[in-house]
Order: structure tokens, then C-alpha cells, then sequence
């Protein structure tokens, strides 16, 4: 139970915080850059979908996220209980999970960044995880999530928790904007004195591109590569097509409404394109290169 009396409580909470936590984190801060390093090197890359961190010591990713240390310098930790206001919670999934301490009034803010992930094949990305965010009556902590392009873009911030949540609870798919092959994901808490922050089972998904959604090919297409027009047949009616590039961004599209038809690409820039076909048995989908 909290003392009646607010300085009192300040003064307790801020005596509590210093005792267990700052100590041990510049310690744990320096070990954990070390194990990434030796983990994982520097430039790992995640390009196959779905992906999911588990945060468990055999996790072959875990090694190569990073911290950025926004407000002081409180670090995030691998964990089988929450540092605090967790009796008896263990993980989502398997055995740890990540941890934010929190308990703190100095408004510790970090972010965890994901290993660098290539999205440039995959469209409609997205990103969820299960957390826990419990508040310490009536203080709670902020749960963020944000994305980068490359590592010298800026953090567009895409979602925020502030609620108290006990249990382990999802976040929901929560779409991940203009895909590139150079992309990072960053949970970050910033602490207002609530319990430890916990995020655990973070997955990445979306639909791959240049793979064909059926056994049996419904379309038939040439020349690839092409440097104009690109022929289109089929034992079925098409009745449209669409063009997108790497970014999933849609560039052109074209109604066909036959078993034959020619796709006129001569005023994209060159380089590789996916292709969406829709026929009566449903979509067919490949990529051809544009001279």
C-alpha cells in the first residue's frame, strides 16, 4: 500500500529506485553491448517473414537489438519475472521476455531497436507482440512503438499504451509504414514510476511478394525481362491487373477482360516490379524486371 503523504512517497519510491536499479544497470548497460556484439556482429538483417522474437537466451536474433538511451540511462533486460509489481508472472511464451524496470519518477525513457529488418519484399508489414503495463496506483508508465526506414531517418512514432494492463494482453496487428530494406522497429517505455514494463512473442508478418499464391500458374507472361510491352495469357478470363514496386506502392493497373491481353510498362523506371493478375480462379502473383 502507498504512504498517504505525497512527499513521503516521492522520497520513498526515489530511495526504493536507487537501491535496486541504478547500480545494477550501468553494470547490465555495459555487458549487454558487449554480448550483442559478440552475438550477433553488427550488421545482422532479418529477410524472412514471419519473424518473431522470442527474447530467449537461445533466440538466434536477440543478440542484435540495440538500446538508445533517450532519458538517462535505464536499460532494458532479457527476464524470467518483471524487476518489480509482477508476483508470480512468468512469460508469454517460453521463458523470458523483455523487461523495463520502470519505478521512477525521472521519466527514463529508452527505446529496444529491432535488428534491421528488409521489408522490401513484403507488402502490407505489420508488427505485433503481447505486453504487460501495470501501474502503481495511480503512476503508469508509456508503452511506444516506432519504425525508421533506414538508421540515419527519424522515429515516426505508430502506437501508444497508457493503461493499466496486468496480464499479458496483444497489441494487435498494428501496420508498419513504407517498407524498405533497411527498416528497424523500436519499442520504447518511458517510466512515470508505474511497475516493470514487459513485452514478449513479437512477431513481423505480411504478404511475400514474387510467389505465386497457387501450385498451378493461371498466367502466363513475356518477355521478362521486358522492356515496354509484357504479354499476358491465360485458360481463364483476367480481368485486371496491377503494378507495384518493392515498396509495395502501387504504380500502375490495367483492366483486361480476356484470356489474352499485352501490359504496357514502357513508362516505369527500370528496375523490378510485382505483378497482381486477377482471373475467375483467383489472383496470380509474380515479378518481372523492367529494362
Amino acid at each position: 500500500m502507498k504512504c498517504c503523504d505525497n512527499q513521503n512517497l516521492i522520497i520513498m519510491k526515489q530511495n526504493y529506485h536507487q537501491k535496486l536499479f541504478f547500480a545494477p544497470i550501468k553494470r547490465q548497460s555495459f555487458l549487454t553491448v558487449v554480448l550483442f556484439v559478440l552475438a550477433f556482429g553488427a550488421n545482422a538483417q532479418i529477410s524472412t517473414f514471419p519473424w518473431m522474437e522470442t527474447f530467449e537466451d537461445n533466440s538466434p536474433s536477440r543478440g542484435a537489438w540495440t538500446q538508445i538511451y533517450e532519458v538517462n540511462n535505464m536499460s532494458w533486460t532479457f527476464a524470467t519475472s518483471p524487476s518489480t509489481g509482477g508476483g508470480g508472472v512468468t512469460a508469454y511464451e517460453g521463458v523470458k521476455f523483455a523487461n523495463y524496470p520502470g519505478t521512477s519518477h525521472d521519466f527514463d525513457k529508452t527505446k529496444l531497436v529491432s535488428p534491421v529488418l528488409d521489408l522490401s519484399a513484403v507488402s502490407n508489414p505489420s508488427v505485433s507482440f503481447y505486453f504487460r503495463n501495470p501501474f502503481w496506483n495511480p503512476d503508469q508508465n508509456w508503452l511506444r512503438i516506432f519504425y525508421r526506414t533506414s538508421e540515419s531517418a527519424a522515429w515516426v512514432q505508430i502506437a501508444e499504451f497508457h493503461s493499466d494492463v496486468r496480464t499479458w494482453t496483444s497489441s494487435g496487428d498494428i501496420a508498419l509504414p513504407s517498407p524498405s530494406a533497411t527498416y528497424q522497429i523500436a519499442v520504447e517505455v518511458e517510466t512515470d514510476y508505474g511497475y516493470s514494463t514487459t513485452v514478449d512473442a513479437l512477431e513481423v508478418k505480411g504478404n511475400a511478394l514474387g510467389l505465386h499464391e497457387f501450385s498451378k500458374s493461371l498466367v502466363k507472361y513475356y518477355p521478362n525481362p521486358t522492356g515496354g510491352l509484357l504479354n499476358l495469357s491465360s485458360g481463364e478470363t483476367i480481368s485486371d491487373v496491377t503494378v507495384f514496386n518493392l515498396l509495395g506502392q502501387k504504380v500502375l493497373e490495367s483492366t483486361i477482360n480476356s484470356n489474352q491481353g499485352q501490359l504496357d510498362i514502357s513508362s516505369l523506371t527500370s528496375g523490378n516490379y510485382v505483378i497482381h493478375a486477377n482471373t475467375e480462379k483467383g489472383k496470380e502473383i509474380f515479378k518481372i524486371v523492367k529494362k
